[in-house]
């Protein structure tokens, strides 16, 4: 049986999970001021490239991605301390929405947390595999496995109806090469920082 133990980096996840169903409850408005919209993008509305991961299509849609980081919340929150997740959204929201942009022309909108949170996943999964958590290296496999079948099969079309959406498989895409990225950073700073303190001036 799972037990669940409170960690103050359980925070984080919780407001960015009150955020998102706030934004949800702003309605419609608020969901077109910030979605990613590349004739919005074209007249320098930068703010979207951010603010789209926020924004959800539906309930459905909200409810699904809101599962999933509260799954990311007690699989992977103590790698905050390597990373804080104000850090790991911003890069991944960045690097999905500017993938997007060059990459995927023919994408006029596109809303959700997905592209994130398979950001997140696969960081955590690479950061348990680090440890040699068995774990991890099944998500890790799982995470490729599942984005290379979304991309031989085509998005999920019942999904696609339940979420009012069609399903954003570019973005996992994009998150996973986050997720890696984010790792790569680590280590990147975790040799500087071992080479520093053995190499003393």
């Amino acid at each position: 049986m799972l037990k669940i133990v409170w960690s103050i980096h359980f925070l984080p996840y919780l407001l960015l999970l009150t955020l998102l169903w706030l934004l949800a409850l702003a309605g419609q408005p608020a969901q077109e001021a910030l979605l990613y919209s590349r004739q919005a993008l074209a007249e320098h509305q930068y703010w979207r490239l951010l603010s789209a991961h926020l924004v959800h299509s539906n309930w459905y849609h909200l409810l699904l991605n809101s599962g999933g980081l509260l799954l990311v919340m007690l699989l992977h929150a103590e790698y905050q301390a390597r990373q804080p997740l104000l850090w790991q959204c911003l890069f991944a929201a960045l690097l999905i929405s500017l993938l997007t942009w060059l990459w995927q022309p023919h994408i006029v909108e596109y809303v959700g947390l997905s592209g994130i949170l398979h950001a997140l996943l696969c960081y955590g999964a690479l950061c348990d595999s680090q440890l040699r958590k068995v774990g991890g290296k099944l998500l890790l496999v799982g995470l490729i496995a599942k984005v290379a079948y979304e991309h031989y099969q085509g998005p999920d079309a019942a999904l696609g109806q339940l979420i009012n959406a069609e399903v954003a498989i570019f973005a996992h895409l994009y998150g996973l090469i986050a997720g890696f990225l984010l790792f790569g950073w680590d280590l990147v700073r975790r040799t500087t920082l071992f080479r520093g303190t053995n190499n003393p001036s």
